[in-house]
């Protein structure tokens, strides 16, 4: 048994799930996905580090509870709503 823990790889349609977008924009390194590892195996299919992945997704939660609500949505007259 091996003490090095295996770091697992998911798919970009896995990663598009976890950050909320679309598989299309983790492929083109948008939604701050250009700071991840991309694992290449073959020619066309790419994989991610998990243990990247929640960080960013950690990390993207964190900011956006910190700015909190754009200022031109609040003078446009749009506002967040917020649901418990």
């Amino acid at each position: 048994m091996s003490l090095i823990r295996r770091k697992i790889r998911i798919s970009a349609k896995q990663v598009a799930e976890i950050l909320g977008c679309a598989e299309n924009t983790v492929h083109n390194r948008g939604a701050g996905t250009h700071t991840l590892t991309r694992i290449r195996n073959g020619r066309r299919q790419i994989r991610f580090l998990l243990d990247e992945v929640t960080a960013l997704a950690e990390m993207q939660e964190n900011n956006s509870a910190v700015t909190g609500p754009n200022k031109k949505q609040e003078e446009n007259g749009h506002q967040r709503s917020l649901t418990l």
